[in-house]
């Protein structure tokens, strides 16, 4: 399999498993009952279906801010950055088994390693500059 191929593949799983663990991580966390309140204060509905109650959950779990959903999306990208780091590891260790000695393969391992632990430092730096920003502008009374 190329480099191509598996990058593409890569984030096409990515994509698909990102929504899972998001959806996963925040299962129960706002379900409120009907006529109650959510995070933003706003009245959530409640839709019946057989006799149960379901309730209909805010898409911007913060409420309905430009910072919260820029926060929304930041934290989804670390999401899909994580697990695309985490599989590009993988395959870079496989790069280097496949190398079997050849220096000139094993150079190419090592310049994907590199730039996938960069790439790991960028997500993880964003997430440090967003957090120095946002506290720097509540500081700033803002």
């Amino acid at each position: 399999m190329s480099t191509r191929h598996f990058a593409r593949f890569a984030l096409l799983l990515a994509l698909v498993m990102a929504p899972s663990f998001s959806f996963a991580a925040d299962a129960g966390v706002n379900s409120f009952p009907t006529g109650s309140t959510g995070d933003a204060g706003v009245n959530v509905p409640a839709v019946s279906h057989t006799g149960s109650s379901a309730t209909l959950l805010n898409p911007l779990k913060a409420g309905t801010s430009i910072p919260a959903l820029l926060t929304d999306i930041l934290q989804l990208v670390i999401q899909v950055g994580a697990v695309v780091v985490t599989l590009m590891i993988v395959y870079v260790g496989y790069k280097f088994v496949m190398a079997r000695g050849n220096s000139g393969e094993i150079q190419k391992a090592k310049d994907m390693l590199l730039w996938t632990v960069i790439g790991a430092l960028v997500l993880l730096g964003s997430q440090a500059i967003a957090s120095a920003i946002q506290a720097t502008v509540t500081a700033l009374g803002g």
